[in-house]
């Protein structure tokens, strides 16, 4: 007999990318680069870092358990209220808190579309809650008039990736007007917008952020662990009427963020220089890396993030198994429901231009 529900017992933890050390000690091998977790491969802001040594030397004080600064910066950014703010140990805590709070298990569903972030199933299993995916286009986009059109009295929270991760894809503007506008007011939409600086200045892209007034329960997620490369400190927030930000803090931990994440971030939001040259190797590196897969027998997909996703044409697992080898690490996909596929995180000109040269090599 199981000492666990049976919800906890039939869930599939989440497996994070094999980390660079690990894969060096297992195959005594040095120089392996990871494409794998969508970092920024420039590291993180210089201003970020020296806040956060600045901040060590008060470690043995507790942290602001409100976030105060940070909240209060990203309120004159952002330009919203600052009591429209909550601070989450990475947005992968407040996406647990919205499950939470606003979900009833046994009674309540959760929502998404295929191939989405595998987080908001795991965290929906873990609490007890049902969860229901609707199918995607042939070309891995959004099929919004599907998701609408699944939303039932049971559906009380909506999770929607834009972009999403692992695919890429992004929701145009006047679908995801369209899509929000006609959702029913007891539904909670949580739009996870973690690849936002990345899409934004697209001419077809919007956040949600502007779109709030068409559904007030709105959740927008966002987080300091991909452009700002703030990755290790996991610092993220979410933006959404007081009514929402008062519950979620109502079960949110307390200081669950530390003194030195909040400063990092808080500095890192100031680095426009690190961000702007952040956005300039991305966008190379995307031209880079699909001028280089192009060559090659297989399929890639557009992107509005800081990756690609591939589909190989075949199993996927014995190609990520020989790039391990050749000291590459990118990210295999069959746990999310695509064997044939990987997603390479867009890395400085040598570390693409070496992932290029190794897969293929192992194609060949």
């Amino acid at each position: 007999m199981s000492i666990v529900p049976e919800n906890i017992e039939s869930l599939v933890p989440y497996e994070a990318g094999k980390p660079i050390e690990e894969l060096e000690r297992e195959l005594g091998i040095g120089g392996a680069i990871k494409l794998a977790s969508n970092e920024n491969p420039l590291g993180p802001s210089a201003l970020g870092i020296e806040a956060a040594r600045t901040v060590l030397a008060g470690a043995n004080r507790y942290p602001d358990a409100g976030a105060y600064r940070l909240r209060q910066a990203l309120a004159e950014k952002l330009e919203v209220p600052i009591a429209n703010l909550v601070i989450g140990s990475g947005s992968s805590e407040l996406i647990d808190l919205a499950v939470r709070v606003f979900c009833k298990a046994g009674e309540d569903e959760v929502l998404t579309h295929r191939y989405a972030f595998v987080s908001y199933k795991i965290v929906s299993q873990a609490h007890g809650v049902v969860f229901r995916e609707v199918d995607l286009r042939p070309d891995l986009s959004v099929d919004v008039e599907a998701l609408a059109a699944a939303v039932g009295p049971r559906t009380r929270l909506i999770f929607l990736p834009n972009p999403n991760n692992p695919t890429g894809a992004h929701i145009g503007r006047a679908s995801l007007e369209r899509f929000v506008g006609g959702l029913p007011p007891h539904v909670l939409l949580v739009v996870d917008e973690a690849y936002y600086e990345y899409a934004h200045g697209r001419p077809d892209y919007a956040s949600v952020l502007g779109l709030r007034a068409l559904h007030s329960h709105t959740l927008v997620l966002r987080t300091f662990s991909k452009i700002y490369g703030l990755a290790a400190l996991r610092v993220g927030y979410g933006i959404a009427d007081p009514e929402v930000v008062g519950y979620l803090n109502r079960v949110r931990l307390v200081f669950n963020v530390t003194a030195v994440g909040q400063e990092a971030a808080r500095a890192a939001l100031a680095d426009t220089a690190h961000v702007a040259r952040s956005l300039r190797v991305n966008a190379e590196g995307i031209g880079q890396l699909q001028a280089g897969l192009a060559k090659l027998p297989i399929r890639t997909f557009p992107t509005a993030a800081n990756f690609i996703l591939i589909d190989l044409g075949r199993d996927a697992a014995p190609v990520y198994d020989r790039l391990l080898r050749a000291g590459v690490i990118v990210r295999p996909l069959r746990a999310q429901g695509l064997p044939n596929h990987v997603r390479v995180s867009i890395g400085t000109r040598e570390e693409n231009e070496r992932f290029l040269a190794a897969l293929a090599d192992v194609l060949a």
